[in-house]
């Protein structure tokens, strides 16, 4: 370090050392003047081709260049992804790494976003990804089966700046123009409402079942499945009447027979729901299977198996007190004793879990048409005749969004907000949608569901077209 006072002596030490060259050398002197003088004068002139007027400022970069990259920061390489919005590069200060940081982490949210394949994958073959259409929902869009306003177009597409925008919610388009669906604007914070954060976490659940859980790998669905015999397709025997249940040892035509009306024993056992509607996802009783998609297309290819889950579903829809009326199109009504057994499901909110599971099961295996009229005979019980208060967030939240056919879940979407009070505090779409829905006068209630007129044929989830 200098000793202090130094600096102060610098400029008195210059000019005697002048002083002294005068007095001795004046021709050198007058020369190294004049050459000063030059220098200074050179500096001050613009420079001819442009260049830099101070030596430390760095030259402007040729527009037609790339600026240098970091070297830790790698370039999405996907000519088909959409580019990051990034501003043009900065001195590297503190603020700015962290405003590197974030929009490298906000870009690795949106490229672990799951995207369902356009079809699912062959038993036996490798998942690989399939080619993306522009909408990344699996259902169809159905639009010769909307009626009148048709849910479809400009009108019903959603910026991610909208205050109830969700990420998962796949039921309207965006308008980002890419397969992928944008992560929700972070620079706006998300709502504190405890109903939108909720249906945010059961948003991303549907989700995965809507787009045939892209996140699940196949060890994984087979995880629980190497110690329990040497049966590939467990649950498809078991609803041929082959194997029995486990651990409850019981055949499905004794469920069928033994178990109807026995609403205590339904009640009370929770080991069964998982055998009479499994799901490719595990349940509380894990000496049960999780399908494959090997069963999927064997059971929906066996009228055997199909005819016996739709005898399941009776007799859960007696137990909830609920009858199927119209077999082929899906129709349910109350049951004789509904009043009864109505306490029973309010009493109870664990049921709520099973018509969740009941509603993703009839999707996956060949009664997809069945699921839009059970979930409007909800809405309709909870918001319009205001029975079952401990069942209506659910109805909301996951009922609702299992619905696999776009259009039909659209118009459950539109007759809720029509229906739910206060309706200022409807959560379950875009505030966009919902301005869209007050506009029509004349937009009381959906239409009930035919399957004969949908424009979307049944399809096991093998075939499935990208939701």
């Amino acid at each position: 370090m200098q000793p202090p006072g130094r600096w102060s002596r610098y400029p008195m030490d210059l000019l005697t050392s002048c002083y002294r060259l005068l007095c001795r050398h004046p021709v050198i002197f007058t020369l190294g003047l004049s050459g000063v003088v030059s220098y200074l004068c050179l500096r001050m002139l613009p420079p001819a081709g442009g260049g830099p007027q101070n030596p430390e400022e760095e030259p402007p970069q040729n527009p037609e260049e790339e600026p240098p990259q970091n070297p830790e920061e790698e370039p999405p390489q996907n000519p088909e992804e959409e580019p990051l919005n990034l501003d043009p590069p900065q001195p590297a200060g503190p603020g700015d790494q962290a405003a590197t940081a974030r929009t490298q982490d906000h870009f690795e949210v949106e490229r672990e976003l799951p995207i369902s394949p356009e079809g699912s994958i062959a038993p036996g073959e490798p998942e690989e990804p399939a080619e993306e259409d522009e909408d990344d929902d699996v259902d169809d869009e159905g639009g010769d089966d909307v009626d009148e306003e048709e849910l479809i177009g400009p009108h019903y597409t959603v910026e991610p700046a909208d205050p109830l925008y969700c990420e998962y919610d796949s039921s309207w388009e965006t308008s980002s123009g890419s397969s992928r669906r944008p992560a929700r604007d972070a620079t706006r914070p998300p709502p504190s409402d405890y109903k939108f954060n909720r249906f945010q976490s059961a948003a991303k659940d549907m989700f995965n079942y809507r787009h045939d859980y892209p996140s699940l790998q196949l060890s994984d669905r087979s995880r629980f499945q190497g110690n329990k015999g040497d049966s590939d397709m467990p649950n498809v025997e078991f609803y041929l009447g082959r194997k029995p249940s486990v651990p409850d040892g019981v055949f499905i035509h004794q469920f069928h027979r033994d178990w109807w009306g026995d609403y205590a024993k339904l009640e009370q056992v929770h080991t069964f729901i998982q055998w009479l509607f499994p799901l490719q996802e595990t349940g509380m009783n894990y000496e049960a299977y999780e399908l494959t998609k090997r069963e999927i297309k064997a059971f929906c290819d066996d009228d055997t198996a199909k005819d016996n889950l739709q005898q399941s579903y009776r007799l859960m829809l007696d137990f909830y007190g609920i009858e199927l009326s119209n077999p082929e199109t899906g129709e349910v009504r109350r049951a004789d004793n509904w009043k009864e057994r109505f306490q029973q499901l309010n009493r109870h909110t664990h049921n709520n879990l099973r018509l969740t599971r009941i509603l993703k099961c009839l999707g996956t295996l060949g009664f997809r048409h069945y699921q839009a009229p059970l979930v409007h005979f909800f809405l309709e019980e909870t918001l319009v005749h205001r029975n079952l208060p401990r069942v209506k967030d659910s109805v909301l939240n996951y009922f609702l969004f299992a619905v696999l056919d776009k259009a039909q879940r659209r118009d459950l979407v539109r007759f809720a907000y029509l229906n739910y009070e206060p309706r200022e505090e409807f959560v379950w779409c875009p505030e966009k949608i919902q301005k869209r829905f007050s506009s029509q006068r004349n937009a009381t209630k959906p239409r009930r569901f035919n399957p004969a007129e949908s424009s979307l044929e049944e399809q096991p989830p093998a075939k499935r077209q990208k939701e």
